[in-house]
């Protein structure tokens, strides 16, 4: 009689907290309703952002007008009023959009705890009418996209209105498709010679490719940058491209003076940036950065060293931090390692401008190995990796301040190492291996 009356008071105590839940759910759910008309202003602000340079160049324009039109147009005082209001149009244009980056985060996550409420609900068996009304969100979804001997190796990043995409097949050699709408791909000559691709960047308004070339043209294979030279106002949906000529041009001194294979790539101001990789036999420490005002690879200025050798890194941007996650650790051409801690780039001001220091206790541990990762909505995400020795269908977002690892619907495919990108409302997955093939066509999306 005891244990029953106690039974009853646990059930009655887990109803209360049900019951609270629901109130506290509903009352995001109103919240969500609140900002759900500034959803529509932040896609026509990212869109307005993209176009940021032509406004900026007609604001230049309007500038040049007014002086003259007053008679008061001059070298100097063109030169010293018309980059103060260009400063002025972009902090305006940032402010803006932090602010609605910021609410859009904040939805986001909301979102991501009620769905994690969601799961521990299910699994305590209880019944509540609001998480059997409504599920946050769906299931993955399988698409083609990728030629059948596709290697595991798959580079995705988001330029302008498009997303792109490079990877190689045992058929096909190197390719590089784009599409608007994930559903009608184009192919895209790739740069010539290019043996194999090690990354795709969008950064100030350029796409660069990192490739090695071809034996004939580079017998050491270090890595080479291309500059994206299509026009983007021109995109279409057509399955090939029709111009005979590459679209790509390969950028003075673009030859990388180490060998240093499989980085994680990123953008910083003025320099395109590699972290780590592997010279053919072990992981590199190694930061080395490409100078595109001065067309020249230098030693690393900004960033030290890393803290230990990793390559496969998957960067990831938040807010001006970096953080590298994933990846692994060959020690004389044999693995060794895979890190579970993300090696976060710490910066803060200091007397010279800013200090930049690798640390590996910001984010907390990793819940997967191997994973791969991206910015969505201003939170880390990883998905796919290796857990107890196989490959996982796992998909988690940090939580930045309890400082968890909150769940999102598992992939429809286990895999490790996959390229995660957000594009046009879906979490995308492309690539990765399983335990069963280095080769691989997978790609997944799910809609957030």
């Amino acid at each position: 009689a005891d244990n029953e009356q106690q039974l009853a008071d646990n059930e009655q105590q887990l109803a209360e907290k049900d019951r609270r839940l629901d109130e506290k759910d509903l009352q995001l759910i109103e919240k969500d309703m609140l900002i759900s008309s500034e959803r529509q202003s932040v896609q026509d602000l990212q869109r307005a952002l993209t176009s940021r340079d032509r406004e900026l160049a007609q604001l230049q324009e309007t500038l040049d007008e007014v002086l003259r039109s007053t008679g008061a147009h001059t070298e100097k005082s063109s030169a010293r009023v018309q980059p103060q209001a260009r400063k002025l149009l972009s902090f305006r244009l940032e402010g803006r959009l932090e602010s609605i980056e910021a609410q859009q985060h904040s939805a986001f996550m909301d979102k991501v705890r009620r769905y994690n409420r969601q799961l521990d609900s299910s699994r305590r068996g209880a019944v509540s009418r609001l998480f059997t009304e409504k599920a946050e969100f769906g299931e993955w979804e399988s698409f083609e996209c990728l030629p059948k001997d596709t290697d595991y190796c798959c580079y995705a990043t988001v330029h302008g209105e498009e997303l792109f995409l490079a990877s190689r097949s045992r058929s096909q050699g190197c390719f590089i498709r784009s599409t608007t709408d994930v559903t009608h791909w184009r192919t895209i000559q790739p740069p010539p010679h290019v043996h194999y691709p090690y990354g795709l960047l969008s950064h100030n308004n350029q796409l660069y490719v990192f490739c090695t070339l071809k034996a004939s043209h580079d017998p050491d294979r270090h890595l080479h940058v291309f500059q994206y030279t299509g026009d983007q106002d021109a995109l279409s949906h057509n399955t090939t491209q029709s111009s005979s000529t590459p679209p790509w041009r390969q950028l003075p001194n673009a030859r990388c003076p180490v060998q240093q294979w499989v980085p994680a790539i990123f953008g910083d101001g003025n320099r395109l940036v590699l972290a780590g990789g592997w010279d053919g036999s072990n992981s590199l420490p190694l930061v080395t950065e490409y100078c595109l005002d001065t067309n020249q690879w230098v030693e690393s200025t900004r960033y030290p060293d890393l803290p230990s050798p990793l390559q496969q890194a998957h960067p990831v941007k938040v807010k001006g931090d970096v953080h590298l996650v994933g990846g692994l650790v060959i020690v004389d051409g044999k693995f060794s390692s895979c890190p579970t801690s993300i090696t976060t780039c710490e910066i803060k001001p200091d007397h010279e401008g800013k200090s930049r220091t690798w640390r590996t206790d910001i984010l907390p541990s990793l819940p997967l190995t191997m994973p791969g990762a991206c910015n969505l909505f201003g939170s880390v995400a990883v998905a796919g990796g290796e857990k107890d020795g196989k490959c996982a269908s796992d998909v988690f977002v940090s939580d930045l301040k309890s400082g968890e690892w909150l769940r999102l619907p598992s992939f429809k495919t286990a895999c490790a190492q996959p390229s995660l990108v957000v594009f046009k409302h879906h979490l995308l997955a492309f690539g990765g291996f399983n335990s069963n093939a280095q080769w691989s066509d997978f790609s997944q999306k799910l809609e957030i």
